[in-house]
């Protein structure tokens, strides 16, 4: 008789890239299923992030696949994240892996929380399914919530067909009563979801929030998310202030609901940081200084008195910056977003100002075009700050290289809406 042909074992492999991911969610059991469609290899096994994800079961065409947990830090994980890696073969086609697991509740927003909302930027994804956290990988999905309490909605994006960062995953659950604003002339429905006690909040929070999102789709380009898209109040607790980039329905803490400049931030990220991923960590600035200058600037157009009161406040939060926090290091992936402090204030207000003195010294107007044609050249796709400083370059006919050494990698901190040499 031939011999058995040998098992086969799990192997790391963590370049396979996840081409899909359907997930299934009971909320109150806290158990889940991920179908995750692998892309072709000529390398078998796969390995994905798990966090502290309790997996139950593993199965190719309905067959079980083995696979062995280890903890593995390197440049694709934080340091107290674990891995899986699957038995499954090197493909010329996708291969089609279902897991069963079960996830936990977690308080220091990392995962799924107890209070009904999600939140697992920027590495934590693991904590909520299988998945690559790498800033640079974007995944579809869909996403389907059961176990919803009586009398609470769950918002969330069904289904996401365009490429997104890890993080991009999320819901909330609370008493929701949601908020129509309006429709932008690209046909983008815009609502607010607010709990109770806070309509005036959204109401306030919402006035601009129509006009913001069709500039920003008149300006700088098509909307990827989908074709409804708004702000979702949560609860983060005492002291949290701010949001979270969950396009198409993005997070935003109940205290500042009411807050103009965080709802008009928190839909520019549906361009910069979501629309267009970084491909690094270093390259944060571009996500989040893009977004805080785009904020600015769409409020200064739609409503001036509102953009005037939003830039007197980054003037206010750059006196506050140290001028030696880093903004954008010159490496990729070598430093840890939170734990090498790259996570402050500085890269949002110092990289809103050096747009800001670009614009100063070309013009904002030219200046949109150059994210427009940046957004178009990069949309679904990752990339690095030093593309953007090429495509200004190009598109104004300005090099900005001396300004953004100026206020993204100086420890000399320039004076607010100082314009570009």
């Amino acid at each position: 008789m031939p011999d058995a042909p040998p098992v086969l074992q799990p192997a790391a492999n963590p370049a396979r890239q996840i081409l899909d991911t359907k997930l299934t969610y009971d909320v109150t059991t806290l158990s889940a299923t991920a179908i995750i469609a692998f892309a072709p290899s000529t390398e078998p096994g796969a390995t994905l992030e798990v966090g502290d994800l309790m997996i139950d079961s593993v199965m190719v065409d309905g067959a079980d696949v083995a696979f062995t947990a280890v903890t593995a830090p390197g440049s694709m994980l934080h340091a107290n994240d674990h891995t899986i890696d699957l038995a499954i073969p090197e493909s010329t086609m996708p291969t089609i892996v279902t897991i069963g697991f079960h996830y936990k509740h977690h308080a220091n927003f990392e995962g799924a929380s107890a209070a009904g909302f999600t939140l697992v930027w920027p590495y934590h994804c693991g904590n909520l399914f299988p998945c690559h956290s790498r800033p640079d990988d974007g995944l579809t999905f869909t996403l389907d919530l059961t176990g919803i309490p009586a009398g609470k909605t769950a918002v969330f994006p069904a289904k996401l067909t365009t490429e997104a960062p890890s993080y991009q995953v999320a819901w909330s659950i609370d008493a929701y009563t949601e908020l129509p604003l309006g429709v932008t002339t690209a046909g983008t429905a815009v609502s607010m979801w607010y709990r109770p006690t806070e309509l005036t909040a959204a109401q306030t929070g919402g006035t601009h929030l129509v006009a913001v999102f069709d500039w920003l789709e008149k300006n700088i380009g098509a909307y990827r998310f989908g074709p409804k898209v708004g702000t979702v109040s949560v609860r983060w607790g005492a002291g949290a202030f701010g949001g979270m980039e969950h396009h198409p329905f993005w997070h935003i803490s109940s205290a500042a609901l009411a807050d103009h400049e965080t709802n008009a931030h928190e839909a520019v990220h549906g361009w910069f940081g979501d629309g267009i991923r970084v491909a690094c960590w270093e390259d944060f600035v571009l996500s989040e200084g893009t977004t805080t200058y785009l904020a600015g600037r769409a409020l200064d157009v739609v409503a001036p008195s509102v953009g005037a009161s939003v830039w007197s406040g980054y003037a206010t939060d750059l006196n506050g910056v140290s001028a030696t926090a880093k903004v954008w290091p010159q490496s990729c992936n070598a430093l840890d977003i939170v734990d090498d402090d790259l996570f402050t204030r500085a890269p949002y207000i110092r990289g809103a100002f050096f747009y800001r003195g670009v614009a100063l010294k070309v013009g904002a107007a030219l200046l949109d075009q150059a994210l427009a044609a940046f957004y178009t050249a990069h949309a679904g796709r990752a990339a690095h700050m030093s593309d953007m400083l090429d495509t200004i370059k190009s598109v104004t006919g300005y090099d900005p290289t001396v300004c953004a050494d100026m206020w993204l990698k100086s420890t000399t901190k320039p004076a607010a809406n100082t314009p570009c040499p």
